[in-house]
């Protein structure tokens, strides 16, 4: 698969403009995901069949016209193939929007899925598009910590209901 490009929105830059015109950035707050593949293009106001939205729950500008992003999609909802991501404002305006015939992702219930996009902004001013977050730190090394700390903890777990399983083996052997 090629990277992800994005096609930023008329609309999106209409928003960037008005709120540079205010004296403000605008502010991406959360990630749009749908199962919808296509060319998208420039007119585009919302995903085709838009099925989960989740917030930003990390960002940080990486470079003047590139910005970082991170969500998690995990809970109830639709299961899906994505197919089309759409980067959504504060005020509900659709920034970008990348898709593509061939997946993404699976969206599943029984696991949570860790997303992470960088942004490349160069159709718009330098930093005029900052990131709206929950603060959560999603970094790759905070999750690998995370999993790890869970895997040793698993593994201490099975080895320690294996000696049990050969102490009653050993009970067995005694008794019979």
């Amino acid at each position: 698969m090629t990277a992800l490009v994005p096609v930023i929105t008329l609309d999106g830059i209409n928003a960037v403009f008005n709120a540079q015109g205010d004296g403000v950035a605008a502010r991406v707050t959360h990630i749009a995901l749908g199962s919808h593949g296509r060319t998208p293009s420039a007119d585009e106001t919302a995903l085709h069949n838009e099925r989960r939205r989740v917030p930003i729950a990390d960002g940080e500008r990486i470079g003047d016209q590139q910005i970082h992003v991170t969500g998690v999609v995990d809970g109830d909802g639709p299961e899906f193939w994505v197919r089309e991501v759409g980067f959504i404002l504060d005020d509900g305006t659709m920034l970008a929007v990348w898709s593509d015939d061939r997946p993404l992702a699976y969206i599943s219930n029984s696991v949570p899925l860790l997303l992470a996009f960088d942004l490349r902004l160069e159709a718009l001013p330098a930093e005029s598009v900052t990131v709206e977050s929950t603060g959560a730190d999603l970094s790759l090394a905070a999750w690998g910590e995370q999993y790890a700390a869970n895997a040793a903890a698993t593994l201490t777990n099975m080895n320690e209901t294996a000696k049990l399983l050969f102490r009653v083996m050993d009970l067995e052997k005694l008794h019979a």
